[in-house]
């Protein structure tokens, strides 16, 4: 029974990396192939020297929200051990089968688990539930016809908000009193933070090849931040891609242009901090021994918390035992 879950899940993984690879391919074929890589061929050294720094910022923002969440839910952690685990993350998001691989790194934090996995779910869902409200009113823009439609989604996604934490299996996670509403709104500031700077990183390198206001650009990206919501591909591969040769296309950016400035920016924003990660997770391979797969070890750890409101600290620094 194990065997066929795994498969499945690693059947998964594979349909989900095919469709988004199909997604931009299907896209570049329909692009001016001369455009898309004469976009490549053009980049000026200054503008990467440019983008460089700012992904460095975004990722430092990240990582601050990282420690704040860890910080905010969990007494039982050493600082040193954020950085791997933020930057394996990463790593796992693409590397793993599975939408919750990235809950994987919780592993490389050693001492009690429970409090790390509520700031690592806490942490998603507020993402969620910004980019959610985000890209809907913003929607009222483009297509105001559907204006109630994004008020109801909206409503029900501010009550799922004031619901969760009176959920008992969320609060009997909780290692310590926590101030829900302060860390949502320390997340949206940290949000807001990592969504400026990939606004900025768009447009500069946009601009440079095409007259677009900041503004055409803020409204767009609000749409490519979110795109890894829908869980069809491998961190919104060929979603992100067609939502920008559609949304930059309303304001006369050339598709070729739309989908080279996508795939440049997720390498430099994705990829190279997961190349990071790989050092990480094998430096720290030790705390990994157990984790077979992100569905089992996920769903073992998840078992565990649901078994002890306080997992023994010997049985969680030990690789060798099962937390």
């Amino acid at each position: 029974m194990e065997k066929i879950k795994l498969w499945k899940e690693k059947l998964f993984y594979i349909l989900k990396m095919i469709i988004g690879l199909a997604l931009v391919f299907w896209i570049l074929s329909h692009v001016d192939r001369e455009k898309f890589t004469g976009y490549f061929l053009s980049l000026d050294l200054s503008l990467f020297l440019l983008i460089l720094p700012l992904s460095a910022l975004s990722l430092l923002i990240q990582y601050h929200r990282w420690k704040y969440m860890v910080s905010s839910y969990s007494d039982h952690f050493h600082v040193k051990d954020l950085l791997p685990s933020f930057f394996s993350g990463f790593t796992f998001r693409l590397m793993i089968p599975g939408g919750h691989a990235e809950l994987s790194k919780v592993f490389l934090l050693p001492g009690q688990k429970r409090g790390k996995v509520v700031a690592f779910g806490m942490e998603r869902i507020f993402q969620t539930i910004i980019k959610i409200l985000l890209s809907v009113w913003l929607l009222t823009i483009y297509f105001p016809q559907y204006y109630l439609i994004y008020m109801l989604i909206s409503i029900i996604v501010v009550i799922g908000y004031f619901i969760l934490p009176k959920i008992s299996l969320v609060k009997s996670m909780y290692e310590k009193p926590v101030k829900y509403n302060s860390i949502f709104f320390w997340s949206v500031i940290f949000s807001a933070g990592v969504y400026s700077v990939m606004v900025l990183q768009y447009y500069i390198l946009l601009s440079s090849t095409y007259p677009i206001s900041f503004g055409a650009t803020a409204y767009t990206v609000v749409y490519l931040w979110s795109a890894g919501i829908i869980p069809i591909s491998i961190s919104g591969l060929g979603v992100r891609e067609g939502l920008a040769v559609y949304f930059f296309n309303l304001y006369g950016v050339p598709a070729a242009y739309a989908v080279a400035t996508s795939l440049f920016i997720f390498a430099i924003n994705a990829i190279l901090p997961a190349l990071i990660g790989v050092y990480y997770i094998y430096k720290k391979r030790k705390y990994l021994r157990d984790v077979k797969t992100s569905w089992q070890s996920s769903r073992e750890l998840w078992k565990s918390i649901r078994r002890n409101k306080n997992i023994p600290e010997s049985k969680i620094q030990n690789p060798e035992s099962k937390f």
